[in-house]
């Protein structure tokens, strides 16, 4: 048996009187590469935190029997220095200097996790701002990481080529699952079914009991009324007769309430809701005819002193979700700018855009949830409330006061509002960072119920194979055509 690394035994941890999970017993070994599952705020970071000893939790054991590198979700900028590994800072083109973007941060910190080789690392979101090169290449390194891996992210394609283990966290407990993420689907379908088929079976075991009641109260109340009739007659022998009678009816009733009690002692089977996609109406008025209303012709685009795109032409269709994808620092949100603002670019009168961007979490407004969008959508009740079901805002979420709400929760409420506003055109910048896997679900069914045209740049490869229509790339300072 492999050796164990990590032991959390009767851990329990609060978070602002919320009971983020509670585990009762949980390891990890050499060789486990673990992916860590769960909607936002849920607790993955925390779990994170507490194997690394930056948090301790509210009760609880937490053994580590080895030491582990640590890439936290959010840290200061990083430098180079001589305790990096020069050789995979060249192949991840970092370069030596101080004035480092977004991605570039990433690869950094990423190399200074696994320069220094332990046998635990712990990873919490390590593709945020990576393109798929740089992903490719954090798959690269480590695939045969020989330690115990720990990692969160909402990364479906890296949980598939990494993770032999799925921790989910959920509802204050944890689910461990062996496999990768397809595999873990896998289970939930099988675990899904198997629900459903007990719960028919149930359903027809409670339908058979209740006919068979009916039948044995039916019976009794047939013999109560022949008493009845029985009770008028002063002859002898039809009261022993009427007495016989009695006794049945009884035994009649007792039998109803036994079979009654057997159909309250069936259990309740709880079914996942079934998720329908929510379509979101165009106004008659934003209704486009022109099949392309976005057209480019010999667009150049330079930032700076780098030119990004040369003499590029193209033309979106109405009605389709256009992926652009490519390295980082190619051009893809430089182009979409120009898209919104340069009129080189023929684009029809009609045009309505909406862009999604990540709003400051205090708005201000002391109006409850559901009243802020319904107001701000102009969207009738039924409706945001659909849309904010799909997002997990329950009822004590759709109550609280705007100005009240968490991160997490911001975001949802923006995903929710640049749906329900009226738009024929929505524009996307790397959408999924930063949102769970189930809001990405919801996300994409928004994408696929939307009757525009959606313009989208994302490096999260799951997510584009699963709504777009039509995917460029830019390359060698072209915007290539790769699926139409």
């Amino acid at each position: 048996m492999n050796q164990c690394t990590v032991k959390l035994k009767n851990v329990k941890k609060v978070y602002e009187g919320r009971t983020l999970f509670k585990i009762d017993e949980l390891s990890a070994y050499i060789g486990d590469k673990i992916a860590i599952i769960g909607n936002n705020g849920a607790g993955k970071s925390t779990l994170l935190k507490i194997i690394n000893n930056d948090i301790t939790p509210d009760s609880g054991d937490v053994m580590i029997d080895e030491s582990f590198n640590y890439l936290p979700q959010i840290a200061e900028p990083s430098f180079i220095d001589e305790t990096i590994d020069f050789e995979l800072l060249s192949r991840f083109n970092v370069p030596n200097n101080k004035q480092l973007s977004g991605g570039e941060q990433t690869k950094l910190r990423i190399i200074e996790a696994i320069s220094t080789y332990k046998m635990g690392l712990l990873l919490d979101e390590p593709t945020t701002h990576l393109d798929k090169d740089s992903i490719d290449l954090v798959i690269e390194q480590l695939e045969y990481y020989y330690g115990t891996l720990i990692f969160v992210s909402h990364d479906r394609h890296f949980i598939n080529k990494i993770a032999n283990k799925i921790w989910e966290v959920k509802e204050g407990k944890l689910n461990v699952f062996n496999g990768n993420y397809d595999e873990f689907l896998e289970k939930k379908e099988l675990e899904k079914k198997t629900l459903e088929a007990k719960s028919e079976t149930i359903q027809k075991e409670r339908a058979r009991l209740t006919n068979a009641a009916s039948k044995q109260q039916a019976y009794a109340n047939k013999m109560s009324n022949y008493n009845k009739s029985q009770a008028k007659s002063h002859n002898v022998g039809r009261l022993a007769q009427s007495k016989q009678k009695d006794t049945v009816q009884k035994n009649a009733h007792k039998k109803a309430k036994a079979i009654e009690s057997r159909i309250e002692q069936l259990e309740e089977v709880d079914l996942p809701e079934e998720m329908r996609t929510i379509k979101f109406p165009i106004k008659q008025s934003e209704v486009i005819h022109n099949k392309f209303p976005i057209i480019a012709q010999d667009l150049s685009i330079v930032r700076g002193e780098k030119l990004l795109l040369e003499n590029t032409s193209f033309q979106f269709p109405f009605g389709k979700t256009i992926a652009i994808t490519g390295p980082n620092g190619a051009g893809k949100s430089s182009l979409l700018h120009e898209i919104m603002n340069n009129d080189d670019i023929e684009k029809s009168p009609k045009l309505n855009i909406i862009t999604y961007k990540q709003m400051d979490y205090k708005i201000g407004s002391t109006e409850s949830v559901l009243f802020y969008v319904m107001e701000a959508s102009g969207q009738e009740e039924p409706l945001v409330r659909s849309v904010l079901d799909r997002l997990n805002f329950n009822q004590t979420e759709l109550n609280k006061s705007v100005s009240d709400i968490s991160g997490g929760e911001a975001t949802r409420l923006t995903l929710a509002l640049l749906f329900l506003k009226h738009s024929n055109v929505i524009i996307l910048d790397e959408p999924t960072n930063f949102i769970d896997i189930t809001t990405i679900n919801a996300l994409e069914d928004f994408i696929k119920g939307y009757q525009g045209m959606i313009i989208l740049v994302s490096h999260d490869r799951a997510f584009v194979d699963n709504v777009a229509d039509v995917i460029y790339t830019i390359e060698d300072k072209k915007l290539k055509l790769v699926k139409n």
